[in-house]
């Protein structure tokens, strides 16, 4: 029945072109876009896009409409036929068809269009058209040039691009597709400016994410800078950061959080020191000492995972939540005793974190002491309502304490898993459906710590887990997989149609927004690794 309506529909646009002969023919649909009015041209168009028979035998037709005619808004549509068919033989009657003094509107939309089209063929030699549009006026038509030369991955375009992307005088949207493009061509002479453009702001927009994405895209080669920025080696930026109130704290910590992604062992010493930053500053010494712990947890730093055991004493309860974060990714079951006393000093804030670490982390011989944690756990918030009176859980303490043991018997349900699966990743794999969100996420990293390249697969299906926490968990464990076995790197590849589809699908989604950082990042290493 569908079949027959699809035909039944294709037909009606064809009677409404009121055209005679075959209609998989160049000939058939030429007569319509020939025709005197600007509508009827435009509406044959949409018919021919829809009629799905548009092949190469329709460019020499394609390529003398877009000559002939006067109308930039039907030459536009033209163009973004000629753009799906992403033909070479295209790009001179497009180039042609350019207006670089365009005023109109119409003619603006239609160089925009010429613009993506010309990249869409995939042809380097269409870069010098590209950067040529990307000096026009129309900040539209800059955007879709730049998108293209990033596309392209042309070379010649990189010192334009650093060009734009550093002046005060382009406006913050194009700055940010000027980066993403140096980022998609990958040259390593975009790193000084990506640099700092991780650190500037303007008109109180901030470019971090992007540069570093960009920094990350360019791969090891921009290590040997950050490395350069962590351990205060890079004067001539010191001296622009101090010149540009940029703090140093700022430096650090954002080369950290490359170098992390970017698991540069190089690092490992110099973060190991960081970790013990001190400022009078609450708030910077924190936020330097969470970045550092961060960064260490993403290269799975096992001396990291020793100076972190050492810090859980920590009161504030986001920080020590990032430095459980870094435990759990790094996987050292030696820091878990000191999880352990933890779990019982500090606010319930603090403590919360600890217990959903130890879920990740802990083992059958960490039961008693959860036991033990459960039983007095009404005593342990009673003595910090005794020394915090105002604060909210207090008011209910009966309530909370009740919340609070449920968190700690997840706690113990999470370890239980631990027992029955022990190494085991097939039995791991199982658990990767369970309706316990905290049993699938560690389930992932369980699979992630084994090496079992076999399991590549299992993980890079289950991408799209609307938990983040588990996502974040299974883009973590296939990073080590694919990091750590070429076999797995290769298996994992067959993978990247999917990952852009779904990267695609949930751009501008405001939950997935984080967490598919690291997802785009993960896309990144599989091609990288592929290549």
């Amino acid at each position: 029945m569908y079949r027959w309506l699809a035909a039944l529909s294709v037909f009606g646009m064809l009677a409404l072109c009121g055209c005679k002969g075959d209609p998989s023919t160049p000939a058939y649909w030429e007569k319509s876009l020939s025709t005197k009015g600007k509508k009827e041209k435009l509406r044959a168009i949409e018919e021919l896009r829809s009629a799905n028979v548009l092949n190469k035998t329709f460019l020499p037709m394609l390529h003398q409409r877009l000559n002939d005619e006067k109308s930039a808004e039907v030459k536009a549509k033209i163009a973004l036929l000629l753009g799906e068919l992403k033909d070479p033989s295209s790009i001179e009657p497009m180039t042609n068809a350019i207006e670089m003094n365009a005023s109109e509107s119409d003619a603006r939309q239609m160089n925009r269009e010429i613009a993506t089209a010309l990249a869409n063929t995939g042809d380097a030699k269409v870069a010098g058209t590209l950067l040529k549009l990307m000096k026009t006026k129309d900040n539209y038509t800059v955007i879709d040039a730049i998108e293209g030369l990033g596309t392209l991955r042309a070379k010649e375009a990189v010192e334009p691009l650093i060009e734009l992307a550093t002046s005060d005088s382009t406006e913050p949207f194009i700055t940010k597709k000027a980066i993403q493009a140096l980022g998609n061509i990958g040259d390593p002479k975009a790193v000084p400016a990506l640099i700092k453009m991780m650190f500037r702001e303007r008109k109180g927009i901030s470019f971090y994410m992007e540069s570093s994405f960009a920094l990350y895209q360019i791969g090891p080669v921009a290590g040997d800078a950050l490395l350069a920025v962590l351990g205060n080696q890079n004067k001539e930026l010191t001296q622009w950061a101090e010149a540009n109130n940029i703090l140093a704290p700022a430096l650090h910590a954002k080369a950290a959080q490359v170098l992390g992604d970017l698991h540069d062992k190089r690092a490992e010493k110099l973060l190991i020191e960081k970790l013990g930053y001190n400022n009078e500053m609450m708030d910077i010494k924190l936020f330097v000492r969470m970045r550092m712990a961060d960064a260490l947890g993403r290269m799975r730093s096992k001396d990291g995972a020793k100076a972190l055991a050492g810090m859980l004493d920590e009161e504030e309860a986001n920080t020590r939540n990032e430095y459980i974060r870094a435990l759990v990714k790094i996987g050292s079951h030696d820091a878990v005793p000191a999880m352990l006393k933890a779990a019982g000093k500090g606010s319930w804030d603090a403590r919360e974190t600890v217990l959903r670490g130890l879920g990740m982390l802990g083992g059958e011989a960490e039961l008693p002491a959860l036991d033990k944690l459960e039983k007095e756990e009404e005593k342990i918030f009673a003595a910090e309502c005794k020394a915090d009176p105002e604060y909210e859980a207090c008011k209910d303490p009966k309530a909370s304490v009740a919340q609070h043991v449920a968190v700690i018997r997840e706690t113990k349900k999470r370890i239980a898993v631990a027992k029955e699966c022990k190494s085991d990743a097939k039995c791991w794999e199982k658990k990767l459906d369970d309706a316990d969100t905290g049993i699938r996420e560690r389930a992932a990293y369980e699979i992630g710590r084994s090496g079992d390249v076999a399991m590549v697969d299992v993980l890079t299906k289950r991408l799209a887990e609307k938990n983040l926490d588990a996502r974040l968990a299974i883009i973590q464990a296939t990073d080590w997989l694919v990091t750590d076995s070429k076999e797995a790197a290769k298996q994992a590849a067959k993978a990247v149609p999917a990952l852009e589809k779904q990267i695609a699908d949930e751009k501008g989604k405001t939950e997935f927004v984080k967490v598919n950082e690291d997802l785009r990042r993960l896309l990144v290493l599989l091609k990288r690794s592929a290549a």
